[in-house]
């Protein structure tokens, strides 16, 4: 075989597995494109909801917001159309997902979910953003203080109608009508804390102190709305949701 007819065999391999490789780079992307989940972006971590909050609020240090605040809130930044029962939420849900209405919340480095009986692990993506924040900012002051190893606990989270009614009638606390039903709204207990290092549910004043500390400084800062329920040892706290120059779009 010649040098000439040796080169072009050269050149008609190298052009085949170029193109075959690029063949194999578009599969893959597209795939990648295909079957990724569709995640809504928000601005809750980097925006200042003192000026741009979508619903009123005022920076406060009190932690007892009254349940229609936490109602304003929920009513126009949650679930449009609440799950009427535990039937409606299984028809429904995973289009929720898949529009990302409302993600899942699963246990993670920050805080541990405690076995749900009258809610589902869901929340709008903005109350998600909400509980990391917290979750970080925890783990953050707990390091600073040389307190333990903690994570805290999250008790409730999104609720229907049939499982609300179910637990008015068995907690005082919860209403008929509940932020919880939006999915904008979550419980978190200072009873215990779970102990990463000893692998244990435990109770903490060294760990009550952090997390009121790190809730107390987001409220003045208009991130959440919060009240202590002392009966139910827990948090009850509703995202406040950031809409950045919204008023220069109306």
């Amino acid at each position: 075989m010649t040098r000439g007819r040796i080169r072009a065999t050269y050149i008609i391999y190298l052009l085949v597995g170029i193109i075959i490789s690029l063949s194999i780079i578009i599969s893959i992307n597209y795939n990648k494109k295909e079957n990724q989940t569709e995640v809504k972006t928000t601005h809750y971590s980097d925006c200042d909801h003192v000026r741009w909050a979508n619903a009123p609020i005022s920076p406060s240090e009190k932690l007892n917001d009254l349940n229609d605040a936490h109602l304003m809130h929920a009513e126009k930044n949650g679930l449009k159309q609440p799950f009427l029962s535990n039937d409606d939420f299984n028809t429904r849900i995973e289009d929720c997902l898949k529009k990302s209405i409302l993600v899942e919340v699963t246990d993670n480095k920050f805080y541990q979910l405690k076995s749900l009986t009258h809610s589902y692990p869901f929340l709008i993506p903005e109350a998600v953003d909400m509980i990391n924040e917290i979750g970080y900012r925890f783990q953050e002051r707990l390091k600073e203080k040389k307190y333990k190893n903690f994570r805290f606990r999250i008790t409730s989270l999104l609720r229907s109608e049939e499982t609300q009614n179910k637990l008015s009638h068995r907690n005082h606390n919860a209403t008929s009508h509940s932020a919880h039903l939006y999915g904008t709204t979550v419980d978190i207990s200072y009873k215990n804390f779970y102990n990463i290092d000893n692998d244990s549910i435990e109770s903490s004043w060294e760990g009550i102190q952090a997390l009121t500390k790190v809730i107390t400084d987001m409220r003045k800062e208009c991130k959440l709305l919060v009240v202590r329920e002392r009966k139910q040892a827990c948090f009850h706290i509703t995202v406040v949701v950031c809409r950045p120059h919204e008023e220069e779009k109306l």
